[in-house]
């Protein structure tokens, strides 16, 4: 089973995407922080991990450069799923790693579910 990790702070949004990942297979773990995520991704080390940049305290870029610098993490791809739809948000994400960014008002539950599955095929 494929283990997902999802930093989201908004709970309604967060079940969402949980109840639809687990529907077709995957494991899911919560963060709601960057804190959080870096713990929860060193201890469960995830397939891969949905970040949003709004977050409490730090933003998910600290997360990405966090985990670049973190061998044991570092290669776990990441997709930014955010509603800041900033061209120099999405420019720094990239330069730190993020595999793709996706602007949350853009896709419905499903089609998340379905991207994620090509990166983890």
């Amino acid at each position: 089973m494929k283990k997902i990790l999802i930093i989201e702070d908004e709970k309604i949004l967060f079940s969402m995407y949980k109840e639809k990942f687990e529907m077709e297979g995957f494991e899911i773990f919560e963060a709601k922080d960057v804190i959080d995520g870096l713990k929860l991704a060193k201890k469960e080390k995830p397939d891969l991990v949905i970040l949003d940049i709004l977050l409490p305290g730090e933003n998910g870029l600290s997360f990405l450069k966090a985990q670049k610098n973190e061998p044991s993490i570092s290669k776990i791809p990441i997709i930014v799923f955010s509603n800041l739809d900033d061209p120099k948000t999405k420019e720094k994400a990239d330069e730190l790693g993020a595999k793709k960014y996706l602007i949350k008002a853009n896709y419905e539950p499903r089609e998340l579910v379905k991207i994620i599955k090509k990166y983890l095929e």
